[in-house]
């Protein structure tokens, strides 16, 4: 103890194991998670970390318990991805660990997973198959291939957050599912929560998110950063013919479904596969995300400063993107105009 004490200022606790680190931190995480981080986390601590660390002292781990960890999970035959979504659970439950002053290093964040097979190889369009999809004229792929905006930034977007006089729109929310809770207490019988004819949306007391129907929540983009993207000329006025034909819509959405209720990454996905039919664009199994990628590939081949792109599509972290952020509107504008202009040239 006076060893500890004299080398990193403190005594660990060898009292607390990661069993009960575990409930204490996802107690804690619970007040202001996404519903879908706050549900990955109590799968993979469930699956994943208890079942090989649980009855292990926090402040005794060694990196052959974290290979431990990564070994077991193998040979139950889950893949890298799964690995990797653990492992990063317990960097976050360590590092809640050190903050608390349990233990003096985040062991886990020091032995990352080594990786079995290649890494998966995202998928771009071409220049010449970005300018077909942009001959659509759907403003939903126009905005998507020249801003790079994620899909449930797109579905999240509403009217009042674009602006068509100045062509700009606000990117404040993502749209993504919640999950329900029993609402009589468990007394209706039904095994799902789902099913309760009582049943309630459970969104974390620190969350800020806004219930629109059923499981749909607006939530804050990743990172938490709201920012500003400027719009084409082109991406404009789609954008008013899309307006002028809105069918009833009881939540101000731009893109939603026939009823007015928001649509789910599937359909997002679904139109993308008609309109790239469309264009006469083979690519089977394409995404929304590969939009993502072909705005980052294509705004470098077009030799955008990565400064003007990134903050359009918000890869920076907040921390990277702050000494820029006063010039990334207009530098973000040229970018999406230097795009355009780029793609559809000869």
């Amino acid at each position: 103890m006076l060893r500890e004490r004299d080398s990193i200022g403190m005594v660990l606790d060898r009292s607390t194991r990661v069993r009960d680190l575990a409930a204490a931190w996802l107690a804690d995480v619970a007040d202001r998670s996404k519903p879908h981080t706050l549900a990955n986390y109590r799968s993979h601590v469930k699956g994943n970390v208890l079942p090989v660390l649980g009855d292990r002292v926090a402040a005794d781990l060694t990196p052959a318990d974290i290979r431990r960890m990564h070994a077991a999970m193998r040979r139950r035959g889950l893949g890298d991805a799964t690995v990797a979504g653990a492992h990063r659970t317990l960097v976050s439950l360590l590092e809640h660990a050190r903050a608390e002053r349990i233990i003096a290093d985040n062991i886990a964040a020091l032995n990352p997973p080594r990786r079995t097979r290649p890494s998966k190889v995202r998928s771009s369009l071409t220049r010449e198959e970005a300018k077909a999809l942009l001959s659509v004229g759907d403003a939903r792929w126009t905005l998507a291939l020249l801003t790079g905006l994620r899909s449930g930034e797109a579905r999240a977007l509403r009217w009042s957050d674009i602006d068509l006089a100045d062509g700009v729109a606000q990117l404040s929310w993502s749209l993504t599912d919640g999950t329900f809770a029993h609402g009589c207490g468990g007394s209706c019988g039904r095994k799902l929560a789902g099913a309760c004819p009582e049943r309630r949306i459970v969104i974390a007391p620190d969350l800020d998110a806004v219930h629109l129907e059923g499981r749909h929540l607006l939530v804050r983009p990743k990172n938490g950063t709201a920012r500003e993207v400027p719009l084409t000329e082109a991406t404009v006025s789609q954008l008013r013919v899309l307006a002028d034909a809105d069918t009833p819509n009881p939540h101000g959405l731009v893109w939603h479904r026939s009823d007015g209720s928001p649509t789910t990454n599937a359909d997002d996905n679904a139109g993308l596969d008609v309109a790239l039919r469309k264009a006469g664009v083979d690519r089977p199994g394409a995404t929304t995300h590969w939009l993502r990628h072909s705005y980052v590939t294509l705004s470098e081949h077009a030799g955008i400063p990565w400064a003007a792109f990134s903050g359009v599509s918000g890869h920076s972290s907040p921390e990277a993107s702050d000494p820029y952020r006063h010039v990334l509107t207009s530098e973000g504008r040229r970018a999406v105009q230097t795009l355009a202009t780029w793609v559809e040239s000869p």
